[in-house]
């Protein structure tokens, strides 16, 4: 049986977490979800992902500072799309300079793109893996 693809969802509203975790479930991810930054980093460091699609505005711990202090975690290497809202384009910039593959809009989403941008996340093997089976099939 195939694996699937592990998703966090890191959003402070209830009801977009909902309809996230929904459509990912029925793209075949497995979906695990977030109210804040400090929750998503207490999974972020507990789990393993293979993405984490974060809002910015979040209570507790925004998303730029939770994906500031999983990036600079060794434990961490999920890859991180951010979700901006309410004109915030200058922390989304922000947020791709500190490692961010992706951001987009919360106000225009086109699912159809973050799905597609997901998968092509989520299906980049580490290069740990790669190293590590190279290591084997030379003995």
């Amino acid at each position: 049986m195939e694996s699937q693809y592990k998703l966090l969802i890191i959003d402070d509203d209830e009801e977009t977490r909902n309809i996230y975790r929904e459509f990912f479930t029925d793209e075949g991810f497995f979906v695990d979800t977030a109210a804040d930054g400090v929750e998503g980093l207490e999974k972020l460091l507990h789990n393993e992902f293979d993405v984490a699609i974060v809002d910015i505005k979040m209570p507790k711990m925004d998303g730029i500072e939770m994906i500031r202090q999983a990036l600079t975690n060794d434990r961490v290497d999920a890859s991180m799309i951010i979700l901006t809202g309410h004109g915030d384009r200058e922390e989304a910039v922000q947020a791709v300079n500190i490692g961010v593959e992706a951001w987009f809009d919360k106000l225009n989403l086109n699912m159809a793109q973050l799905l597609k941008r997901v998968n092509e996340l989520a299906e980049v093997i580490p290069i740990e893996t790669v190293r590590q089976v190279l290591t084997e099939a030379r003995r």
